[in-house]
């Protein structure tokens, strides 16, 4: 017994089935164009957005995850160590080994020249070279005084005051930098100012309340970012300029209260839910000169210091910078 199936459409069935699937290609493929255009406009928006506008120097906080799996685990203690030593951002020199040798991977000659760890020209070298590990050697293969001979190059070009300007001069080339800070970000996205400042406050009021993140606000009762840490202390007390600086804020700024924020060149400070403001805005300060009174102006549930940092109009936590106090006065 035979079986017969229809297998072929008529004549007019095949046309519309053929005009379907030609439109649904069509449209899958103009799907997949824009799709494709809408990545690469953000991911070009990301990098050059990480890439322009740092204007002031930064140390990086801690590795990301993607740090840890992408740098070898043997030379990010040197990465930390030169950060230490020179001010200069870790994640900013681990991204240039990573560029200019694929962390020694490639170690040239260049076919401009250039050796070494870090990629420097004889004549670079012979201006910046360091001797990392201490060992009387300078040497441009070995990870140690190559990464610290580049920390002492960009710090030596101005790397706290024109982070990229340094790192052109490292290159002279703006796709070079670009590239780099991109990468930096990845490695830590936290900036932190080089230095130190001093404690706001009086020595005996180091507690900290509530730190620097997200938390649940304790008016709002909403969870929300803080950016800052609060340090209790009874209404009154003095608050201290962390660093010189000069005044840019000198009022009430919202849920702050009454403010004062501190321009320092390489990050800015905010002072907030005072009780009284003794300087105004313009005004030159030195480190440890009265700003202020602790207080509970603006969304606080008492009196305490809501102190702020800030790196190219960015928050990082103040407890990575400040130096816990052996006694202010």
């Amino acid at each position: 017994m035979v079986i017969a199936f229809k297998t072929v459409a008529s004549p007019k069935e095949r046309k519309n089935l053929s005009v379907k699937i030609k439109y649904l290609l069509i449209g899958s493929a103009a799907l997949f164009f824009f799709l494709g255009l809408a990545t690469v406009m953000l991911i070009t928006a990301v990098i050059g957005s990480l890439g322009v506008g740092i204007t002031s120097g930064f140390r990086s906080g801690a590795p990301t995850a993607f740090a840890v799996s992408d740098i070898p685990a043997q030379y990010l203690p040197v990465f930390l160590k030169a950060q230490e030593k020179y001010g200069v951002s870790w994640a900013v020199l681990a991204a240039i080994a990573k560029v200019e040798s694929s962390f020694g991977l490639n170690m040239g000659p260049s076919e401009a020249g250039a050796v070494g760890f870090m990629q420097f020209m004889p004549g670079t070298w012979e201006k910046y070279k360091q001797d990392g590990n201490g060992d009387g050697v300078y040497d441009p293969y070995n990870p140690w005084d190559a990464v610290f001979s580049a920390a002492n190059m960009l710090h030596s070009n101005g790397f706290e005051k024109d982070p990229e300007k340094a790192l052109y001069l490292y290159n002279h080339a703006g796709w070079y930098v670009r590239k780099v800070m991109a990468i930096a970000f990845q490695y830590s996205s936290a900036m932190i100012p080089p230095g130190q400042g001093m404690w706001p406050l009086p020595s005996r009021y180091i507690s900290i309340s509530s730190g620097y993140g997200m938390r649940l606000h304790p008016v709002l009762k909403e969870y929300r970012f803080h950016d800052g840490i609060d340090i209790p202390a009874p209404a009154g007390t003095p608050v201290f300029a962390v660093q010189d600086g000069r005044v840019a804020w000198d009022r009430s700024k919202g849920g702050y209260g009454l403010c004062v924020v501190l321009n320092h060149g390489s990050c800015t400070t905010l002072y907030a839910h005072l009780s009284e403001i003794t300087v105004r805005a313009g005004q030159e300060v030195k480190a440890g000169e009265v700003v202020g009174s602790v207080g509970s102006t603006g969304l606080s549930d008492g009196p305490h210091l809501h102190f702020s940092v800030y790196v190219n109009s960015r928050p990082c936590n103040p407890e990575e910078w400040l130096a816990v106090p052996s006694g202010n006065y």
